[in-house]
């Protein structure tokens, strides 16, 4: 054997255990994908199963397709193991099934924690992400009592690694908190994002400064955990480690470890999260906001065709949201439009509608192409969808709000006509609290200082420290003290919806205050 390639050839080798067939654990020949699932085979695999042996979820012929991904990195390995002259590269595997005949499962996550044996493919996919009373999962729970067996048994049964309890922290961050390194390995394994801000904001790369893991934050580091994120208090990881001790110095370097398997194994961690974050039909609620006639027909018959729901109001179940742009695949702002950026969702031109109707599988249509492009800002649409789906806070997050209106009026901004209720709605779907009486700057002055998440990397920003606003509109009614305090200011209208249509809080001074 050449040693000279024996790190490409382990890395290789890593790389295609995880391309293998999920059923016979070798070469995924022919690959095909259930996109209800995104679990792939070998074609002669599948057979004529009507469930997936992975995860036992219900499968339909029309939810069985090619897949083209895996099959050229299969490719791609292969050309590599024939550079290297490496011959059992595909060597059988362990299959997920003889995993889950090993372990025994949870069925029950209560006072008593019941433990009892179970057969194979026992967790029903639709409850296997269900919320007890603290908002935990059962991979939560597995996780907590350190058992790895069940942990398995729940990742190969579908659970979500990244799903935040009550207290707002996931799985991951529960474990490097703890410091159980075999069990944060597993979790990066089965694409765990280490990025998600948790309580207080902090990542899980905070959890391990503060707890001085040096192990697990090399390990989160390998899975490209940022370095340069800042929780609530605008400390970044490294802020909470003790100077030149060896955790301190691993932050501390420019760049991120450089090492070849970490970063193949976190190639299809990244895969594997995009393949999990792939929505079923089902998942579809389309809101129509003021389309032309032939669109508004043309969605509802798309609509009956591949039987995705469409409401006529707006509601927090509401998926994505459908408009007609200009040639420039630009809209004016809008309520509607507001809330679609406010709360992340998918904002599309009305020329998807066409294209969903001739084509037989909805699910296969990139929507990127159809994205609106400027709200009018460009880019906003995209920004916003990326920072929820990144389980980002929202805009309007740890921020208060005191609106000095009058609830029976209607305030005219930006060519918008909107009501004291419709800017409290907007504030709320950014994850803002609304209060009842105006805030008194005294009373709030010595209170902890938090710094707001989407301007928390400018600690020169004016809002840096500033969580309380008083909004007005300029007129007889404009309050007469107005306040210009680092904890708390008093701010037109005009600059609320400024936020909302460039997704941050935005520096007044650039729309002529202060």
């Amino acid at each position: 054997m050449n040693n000279s390639w024996q790190n490409t050839r382990e890395a290789i080798k890593s790389f295609a255990d995880e391309l293998v067939c999920n059923e016979c654990g070798n070469e995924p020949l022919d690959a095909m994908r259930y996109t209800n699932c995104g679990h792939f085979f070998c074609k002669q695999c599948i057979g004529y199963d009507s469930i997936c042996i992975k995860c036992n979820t219900p499968v339909q012929p029309t939810e069985i397709h090619t897949d083209h991904i895996i099959r050229s990195l299969a490719s791609y390995c292969n050309q590599f193991a024939e550079i290297i002259q490496e011959k059992d590269l595909w060597n059988a595997t362990s299959n997920v099934s003889s995993t889950l005949q090993a372990s025994s499962v949870i069925v029950n996550a209560g006072s008593k924690d019941t433990y009892l044996k179970s057969k194979p493919h026992s967790i029903p996919k639709r409850n296997i992400n269900k919320l007890n009373a603290k908002g935990e999962t059962l991979l939560h729970v597995a996780c907590l009592k350190r058992n790895e067996n069940h942990i398995t048994s729940f990742l190969a049964a579908g659970a979500n690694p990244n799903i935040k309890d009550n207290a707002n922290w996931t799985p991951l961050q529960e474990v490097v908190n703890y410091g159980y390194t075999s069990i944060c390995q597993l979790l990066l394994e089965h694409g765990a994002s280490p990025n998600i801000p948790g309580f207080e904001n902090r990542t899980a790369l905070h959890e391990a400064a503060i707890n001085n893991r040096l192990v697990e934050a090399k390990m989160l580091l390998q899975y490209s955990a940022k370095k340069d994120v800042y929780d609530i208090h605008g400390k970044k990881p490294i802020d909470y480690c003790k100077p030149f001790e060896d955790l301190w110095n691993s932050l501390k370097e420019e760049n991120e470890l450089d090492d070849t398997l970490g970063r193949i194994t976190n190639l299809n961690c990244t895969l594997d999260q995009s393949f999990s974050a792939a929505q079923s039909v089902g998942g579809f609620v389309i809101f129509a906001s003021n389309l032309r006639e032939e669109n508004t027909k043309c969605l509802h018959e798309m609509a009956l065709k591949h039987k995705v729901k469409v409401t006529s109001v707006f509601r927090s179940i509401v998926s994505h949201v459908i408009v007609e742009a200009n040639n420039q695949n630009i809209v004016q702002l809008s309520y509607n439009v507001m809330m679609a950026v406010l709360r992340g969702i998918w904002l599309l031109n009305s020329e998807w509608i066409q294209i969903a109707m001739d084509v037989d599988d909805i699910l296969k249509v990139n929507l990127e192409v159809f994205e609106i492009s400027g709200v009018p800002v460009q880019g906003i649409p995209r920004k916003a969808r990326e920072s929820a789906q990144n389980q980002n806070p929202g805009l309007f997050s740890q921020c208060y709000f005191y609106f000095a209106l009058h609830a029976s009026d209607s305030y005219y901004v930006s060519g918008m006509q909107l009501t004291r209720d419709d800017l409290m709605r907007l504030v709320e779907a950014g994850n803002g609290n609304i209060l009842k009486r105006e805030p008194n700057p005294e009373d709030i002055k010595y209170r902890e200082q938090i710094i707001p998440f989407h301007i928390a990397n400018e600690p020169s920003h004016p809002l840096y420290k500033c969580i309380h606003y008083i909004i007005y509109v300029p007129g007889k009614d404009e309050p007469r003290i107005k306040y210009n305090m680092p904890h708390i200011k008093t701010l037109p209208l005009l600059w609320l919806i400024e936020c909302i249509e460039n997704f941050t809080l935005v520096d007044p001074s650039n729309i002529g205050l202060f």
